[in-house]
Parts: structure tokens; sequence; C-alpha cells
């Protein structure tokens, strides 16, 4: 990707281009992969009633922690501001062009030594809280990791109860409210996936059944 598309007005970078009935989405992933130093694919897509819902994946190679680093530095994903992302600021300009609703409904970053399947929970929720979830994994690294001693391979947020046997979360809703109640993590010396809780920056016992579909 050339270096001066951040000198380019968004409206000359989005130029329409049909891809599955989508105007623009082709030069929408380039913003993405440009902004988050990946490999940004569109896995899957599902037409329905209200519009069409995707499913990306970004493929970066650099660690957990590391992008971490640069993104608590705004060099990984830079913006503007904490809230909007080139995530959310990209599919934005892509929104404007196209009269179909769109929406992401599920992101998986590949990292080096990690996966992270962020599902939807509401709608646009994976795009106007990207930073938000990121900005928790750096929080909570400490935490998930055991005082830095254990290395997740795969992270999902959040936990949805149809994921768990015998649920330990008192709530009446199977569907997740909040990204920052309960992930599923993976550990290398585990072989189940593990419940974490954030709001307690511990493991809490459960039994999982997580997949990456």
């Amino acid at each position: 990707m050339s270096s001066n598309l951040n000198n380019q007005n968004p409206s000359e970078f989005f130029q329409q281009k049909t891809n599955i009935g989508i105007n623009g989405l082709d030069n929408y992933l380039d913003f993405l992969e440009f902004h988050y130093f990946s490999k940004i694919s569109l896995r899957n897509y599902n037409i329905n009633d209200q519009g069409i819902d995707m499913a990306l994946d970004m493929t970066c190679s650099i660690d957990l922690l590391e992008m971490l680093a640069h993104f608590n530095k705004n060099r990984w994903g830079k913006s503007t501001n904490i809230i909007d992302s080139p995530l959310l600021t990209g599919f934005n300009h892509l929104a404007a062009q196209n009269s179909i609703y769109l929406d992401i409904e599920e992101l998986t970053l590949f990292l080096n030594d990690t996966s992270i399947i962020i599902k939807r929970i509401t709608d646009r929720s994976i795009l106007q809280q990207f930073n938000d979830i990121l900005t928790e994994l750096a929080n909570h690294y400490i935490y998930f990791t055991q005082g830095l001693k254990q290395q997740p391979y795969e992270i999902f947020v959040p936990v949805f109860e149809d994921d768990i046997e015998n649920p330990p979360l008192n709530t009446q809703n199977k569907k997740p409210q909040s990204y920052f109640d309960f992930w599923g993590i993976y550990l290398e010396n585990q072989e189940d996936a593990l419940i974490y809780d954030l709001n307690r920056n511990t493991f809490i016992p459960a039994d999982l059944d997580l997949s990456m579909h």
C-alpha cells in the first residue's frame, strides 16, 4: 500500500467500487490495512432483511503485547481521539456510499501468538467499541496472563451464555449486554477454555464450548 494514503481526502480515497453489492468495500479494507498494518479480508457475509452483516479477518504479524503497546502509543490503529477508530471512521465513509444497512457481525484478529474473536452484541457494537475493547485488553493483560506467566492463544470477546455448560453467570439474558463482563480465554497450559471475569480480574469456573465458527 502506498504511504500517501494519510494525505488523501476521504472522499477521494473511498471511490465507488462494487463488491458483493457494497460500494467502496475494497477501498475500506485497504484503508484498514494501512492503519492497522494488517492484511484485512472479508471472510463471510450474510444478506438479510436488515442489510448485510460482514465477518472480517485482520491478520497482523505482531505479538499481542507488542500490539497493545503500539495501540497505547497511538501507533497501531492511529486515531485522532480514543472513540473514533479507523475501523469506525472508515466504515462511516463506507456506509455513506451505500443505501443498504451495513454492519460487522464478527471481527477476528490473528496475531503471532493469539487470536481475538470479537462478536457483535448490538447494532454496530464492534465498530463503536473496538478501541474500548483494545484498551481493556491492555488493562487486563497482567491479570489474564496470571502475572505474565501464561500466554493466551484464543480470546473470545464476549462470552455468549450458549457457549457455557452449567453457567455461573446470574443473568436472564443469554445474549451479553456488555463486552466488559466476561471473556472466554484459552491458555497454553489449559486444555479447556476459561471464563475471565473483568469486574473481579480473575478466572471463574465454568465449562465452555467455544469455537472459531
